[in-house]
């Protein structure tokens, strides 16, 4: 059904709709805006970390415990989503120079499609040094409380959430690696 207002209260309807729409956003980014940026500390999500399995792309099932007394760096992503895309090579760089035995990136993509809509993608932009984590029904959402993608957390070697961006970011540069250093070091303390 389509309404047509003309003059004064079509005005009058118009910027009604604008000014409810400013206020709705500052309602939204507001509670949003710390976590733009800079990490921040956040809740203890580790009970959560158990509560959702994935897979590699041969199909083995995992959980975040599959990486205990390592530190992790979570990535939730998806193939259709830009910024996510966007920062994609630079987490695959990221792996290049930090990955090993005591610290991981995972790329865990909630793309419906699996493999065969990541395997694609991987390929068109050169990733050669994340593995592929799939959560195809997008249960690490829910489980670890993320409105919005890409979400980053960032794990420490004994499974507490360290710190977690909303956002996309360029992972290899080197004062988010001194960040990240930063936190794992202080959990390390802790």
């Amino acid at each position: 059904m389509r309404f047509f207002l003309t003059g004064r209260a079509s005005i009058a309807v118009g910027l009604a709709a604008v000014a409810g729409a400013a206020v709705g956003g500052l309602l939204v980014a507001k509670p949003l805006a710390p976590w733009l940026g800079s990490a921040q500390r956040s809740v203890d999500a580790s009970a959560n970390q158990s509560a959702f399995q994935f897979e590699t792309a041969d199909g083995k099932s995992l959980t975040l415990e599959s990486f205990a007394g390592s530190a992790v760096l979570l990535n939730v992503w998806a193939t259709w989503c830009p910024p996510c895309r966007k920062e994609m090579p630079s987490l695959d760089r990221l792996q290049s120079l930090k990955g090993g035995t005591d610290f991981e990136v995972v790329a865990l993509s909630i793309d419906k499609g699996g493999a065969e809509q990541v395997r694609p993608f991987f390929d068109e932009i050169g990733i050669k040094r994340l593995e592929m984590f799939l959560d195809k029904p997008g249960v690490s959402m829910q489980a670890l409380k993320i409105v919005g993608l890409p979400t980053t957390l960032l794990i420490g070697k004994d499974g507490r959430e360290l710190a977690r961006w909303a956002g996309p970011k360029e992972w290899d540069e080197s004062e988010t690696i001194e960040e990240i250093e930063a936190l794992l070091t202080r959990a390390d303390r802790d």
